[in-house]
């Protein structure tokens, strides 16, 4: 269930505020940011902590302006195992 995941990685601005909205949480209290990591409390039965993990989305655009590399999306999705490894 969505709510059992430890980790969530957003593609985008649209990927963080569905995120936000299936998990009941206020948009206002959590701004989008490429590599940003937000607490979204604890799951699981010990208790783990969850967060969610902002990339930019990987369209060409993105990826043909730069606005994204490769070497920055590997970064987020390193940083969103350690956090699931915790």
């Amino acid at each position: 269930s969505m709510k059992s995941a430890r980790v969530y990685v957003a593609l985008g601005l649209v990927a963080h505020e569905a995120i936000l909205k299936a998990l009941g949480r206020k948009r206002t209290e959590f701004k989008f940011g490429h590599a940003a990591v937000h607490p979204m409390g604890k799951t699981g039965p010990q208790g783990e902590a969850r967060h969610l993990v902002d990339s930019y989305h990987c369209s060409r655009y993105n990826t043909q302006t730069r606005r994204l590399t490769a070497e920055m999306f590997k970064a987020v999705l390193a940083r969103a195992c350690d956090l699931a490894e915790r």
